[in-house]
């Protein structure tokens, strides 16, 4: 039977874990939009969010993985990425306006009838 002490400690660490999961989304959608300084403080707080093992003391392997994450997205601060999306170069729309007139020629000579 469960004590009510225990019953609000399982509450406070689904709360807590719940609040992380939303933190590292965050995190993760600050990185999709390469801001990685608010990325890895998200990561960070995720972490923090997180109670700590009740048996070693350390920190929990998803803390340890959300700690991590903060550590590659520092490394990326002050790196530049360009502007614009890979599918929004003009090479690369060329390249596949060419794949497509290709692909459309294939297919009428395969469907051209005799």
């Amino acid at each position: 039977m469960s004590t009510l002490p225990a019953f609000i400690e399982a509450s406070k660490a689904r709360a807590a874990s719940t609040d992380a999961a939303m933190l590292a989304q965050a995190a993760k959608n600050a990185q999709g939009a390469l801001q990685w300084a608010l990325a890895a403080s998200l990561y960070d707080q995720a972490a923090d969010a997180l109670p700590r093992d009740s048996h070693t003391g350390d920190e929990t392997l998803q803390a340890k993985a959300h700690r991590r994450s903060a550590r590659n997205c520092r490394a990326l601060v002050n790196t530049k990425a360009p502007n614009c999306l890979i599918k929004d170069n003009p090479d690369y729309q060329a390249t596949l306006k060419q794949l497509r007139r290709e692909a459309e020629a294939e297919q009428d000579t395969y469907w051209r009838p005799a």
